[in-house]
């Protein structure tokens, strides 16, 4: 039983680290500036290394109701297409999200480290985030994607907008 458990744990550890999540960039497609003041700028991290600086100040108060939508995009046929990747939460229930390297995203790389509630009129800045690839879901399909990031408030008020361009490349091709 001992040996059947160390087995299950090396195997998700390989697929937790089969592959990189390498980063492209990401634009603001649309915000509403009476909720906020948003900005974004994208630039290489190093040589190798694209990264960029995210920065929000809300105008309004962000409550529990107010609702994250994410959907991810395959690059195929030349467009990206819509995938598996879709699921709605709550604004709070994002800042404790489990995979995507959320929670150091949020705490190491954003300043002010971002809290429940989200503070109005302060300007939190995410910087220098290179996603640990380690902390995405395994078995992510490999490729290029758009990851669509949506804001909504409560009454389904469209307050922002922005996409996330990333490869995913695994280490090991199977063949």
């Amino acid at each position: 039983m001992l040996l059947l458990l160390a087995l299950f744990l090396h195997v998700n550890a390989f697929y937790q680290n089969a592959y990189d999540v390498i980063p492209e960039r990401i634009e603001v497609e649309y915000y509403d500036s009476t909720f906020a003041n948003v900005s974004c700028t994208n630039y290489k991290y190093n040589r190798t290394t694209r990264t960029f600086i995210f920065a929000v100040t809300f105008k309004i108060d962000v409550s529990e109701g107010d609702m994250v939508t994410i959907t991810g995009y395959k690059w195929l046929s030349n467009r990206y297409r819509l995938d598996i990747l879709q699921f709605n939460m709550t604004a709070k229930d994002a800042l404790s999200f489990k995979y995507f390297d959320i929670n150091r995203m949020i705490h190491s790389c954003t300043t002010p480290p971002v809290e429940w509630p989200l503070k109005t009129g302060v300007k939190y800045t995410l910087k220098d985030w290179v996603p640990d690839s380690t902390k995405f879901p395994p078995g992510m399909p490999e490729g290029r994607w758009k990851i669509g990031m949506r804001f909504f408030t409560g009454n389904e008020k469209h307050v922002m907008s922005q996409n996330w361009y990333c490869a995913i490349k695994y280490k090991l091709k199977m063949e």
